[in-house]
């Protein structure tokens, strides 16, 4: 088992909304981040984690969060907790090593397709992979094979508009290749 130091930070970006628009801070955490998870961003405010977002093929993170209370941010209290306005910043949070390497299945045309993603962190149900910038997929089941050479798969729908749209040849141009399993 790695320790910690080994295993370094999870360079993430949050996301969090308030009046309308997006806000974001990039923020560095100790292990992988998931659904649920609350991270403190001053003496008095927790967030909590929303939604995970892995980019393919970068690996940058973004962590969509809330007030765990429940609490709307104004936009005073965004700049306050270190956050600015999406757009103003630079390049995105991406972790340099990817431990993970899984093989992405969804299904379009009546057809099964894969692609293999390199991913920061070990896959969970309820992870979305965005896929080269432009579609969105939310993994519903991941299975894993028996000892090193059973690999990982990650079975994923598509989400987001024209996601019962998507054909075979939108999974060609997104990477994915037929899969005869």
């Amino acid at each position: 088992m790695r320790s910690r130091d080994q295993a370094g930070p999870f360079g993430v970006r949050l996301v969090v909304e308030a009046e309308g628009k997006k806000w974001m801070r990039d923020l560095d955490l100790p292990f992988a981040p998931f659904p649920g998870m609350g991270i403190r961003v001053d003496a008095y405010e927790v967030l909590d984690v929303a939604t995970v977002l892995v980019d393919d093929p970068d690996g940058a993170v973004t962590c969509i969060v809330a007030g765990d209370d429940g609490h709307e941010f104004t936009a005073k209290e965004c700049a306050s907790l270190g956050f600015v306005e999406c757009g103003t910043s630079g390049a995105r949070a991406v972790r340099e090593a990817f431990p993970v390497r899984v093989s992405v299945i969804t299904f379009a045309s009546g057809r099964q397709w894969s692609k293999v993603c390199n991913l920061p962190f070990a896959p969970f149900s309820g992870l979305h992979v965005r896929v080269n910038g432009d579609k969105l997929l939310k993994v519903f089941t991941v299975v894993v094979g028996d000892g090193h050479r059973g690999g990982v798969e990650c079975y994923a729908g598509f989400e987001g508009e024209g996601a019962d749209t998507v054909t075979g040849d939108d999974c060609e141009a997104l990477g994915f290749e037929r899969d005869y399993r």
